[in-house]
């Protein structure tokens, strides 16, 4: 009888142990999925979708080759790309947010969190909330969503990312032209056949140079059609392995429409115009920037033009963009550039140097 009653309490300790262990396991799986924001395979994934509080929503997937777009449209910026990605896989969480935050916490994510949706081989992996910086502006407040139920997460985090000092709330954004790719020429240098320069200013200075085999460059003016002579093949290789990686610096956003339009309807300091073997053109137009603030050269004359920038319109028309002149200039000399011997310096033409002439 007395064994029965231990076997009895055994049982009973036995089960009251197992049921603990159960509880505690689930309970610890759940806050498991609740502070789970990281994606340990990113090579999987293969769409993500980004949408804020004022309706704005942006989607970068990647195609069957590999490359990722902008909305299906355009190009994305791969250091943006790889700065998500890198955020992706390395995101942790700091601490919980403490009960007597949560309130404020959860109404500032509700008013201004961006909402972001991770795939993996199409299939929705990973959701949550992007909320905004901590006080201390070394964290983030981020809420978990379940992916099969697409409800929120009873409680907020701080994540961050271990050895990296500052919020990540910027690399979840939603700004399509942010994302896009900034490269306006991207030519293998053996794929171009034209290269043509016209030089509104000054149109006696404009050329264009063809390519018509290996080795073989001709170089006219534009003007009278009159062939260069002495072209040197190692100039013009060197001019055309410029074109591979030109990027623009950004979108011009320190002008308003009207003033854009303004300044299209202007006279461009050149036009440049780049024609692939395929037959596919690449025109985009340069125009003097007007300095954003007053400034004066080494004799006390006014600065007129940007003398490090420069605007340019480009995709048929569509984008209006700033470019850094020492990125460009190279692709902007003048005629003698690609002579042997030529004994005038070998100089791209700056915007200075095209100002509209005195009537």
């Amino acid at each position: 009888m007395r064994k029965n009653r231990i076997a009895i309490v055994l049982v009973i300790l036995l089960g009251s142990v197992s049921f603990w262990f159960i509880s505690h396991n689930r309970k610890g799986t759940i806050n498991e999925k609740m502070r789970s924001f990281a994606v340990k395979d990113t090579a999987s994934i293969n769409k993500i979708f980004l949408a804020d509080k004022d309706g704005r929503t942006l989607t970068l997937e990647r195609g069957e080759k590999g490359v990722w777009t902008v909305n299906g449209k355009y190009g994305v910026r791969i250091d943006a790309l790889h700065s998500l990605m890198e955020t992706l896989i390395r995101i942790d969480v700091k601490e919980p947010v403490g009960k007597k935050a949560q309130d404020n916490v959860m109404k500032r994510l509700a008013a201004k969190a961006v909402k972001c949706e991770i795939y993996q081989n199409n299939v929705l992996a990973k959701a949550y909330y992007v909320g905004t910086e901590t006080q201390d502006l070394t964290g983030t407040y981020m809420i978990m969503i379940d992916p099969e139920t697409m409800e929120t997460a009873e409680r907020p985090f701080i994540t961050y990312i271990p050895g990296f000092e500052g919020y990540l709330t910027t690399r979840y954004f939603t700004e399509e032209r942010g994302w896009r790719d900034r490269s306006m020429f991207a030519n293998i240098p053996n794929e171009i056949k034209s290269v043509r320069m016209e030089i509104p200013y000054n149109p006696t200075f404009g050329y264009e140079l063809t390519v018509k085999g290996n080795n073989d460059y001709e170089i006219k003016m534009l003007s009278d059609n009159k062939v260069v002579a002495n072209v040197d093949p190692l100039a013009v290789k060197q001019y055309l392995s410029y074109f591979q990686a030109l990027s623009f610096e950004s979108f011009e956003v320190d002008l308003k429409q009207p003033q854009i339009d303004s300044v299209i309807k202007s006279q461009p300091i050149n036009i440049l115009t780049v024609t692939d073997q395929n037959g596919k053109v690449n025109k985009v137009k340069f125009y003097a920037r007007t300095p954003t603030k007053e400034s004066f050269d080494i004799k006390g004359n006014l600065v007129k033009f940007d003398p490090e920038r420069m605007d340019a319109l480009m995709n048929n028309g569509i984008d209006f963009v700033m470019v850094q002149f020492y990125m460009f200039g190279k692709v902007m000399p003048s005629v003698d550039y690609f002579q042997n011997d030529s004994s005038k310096p070998k100089k791209p033409i700056s915007p200075a140097e095209n100002k509209k002439p005195k009537a």
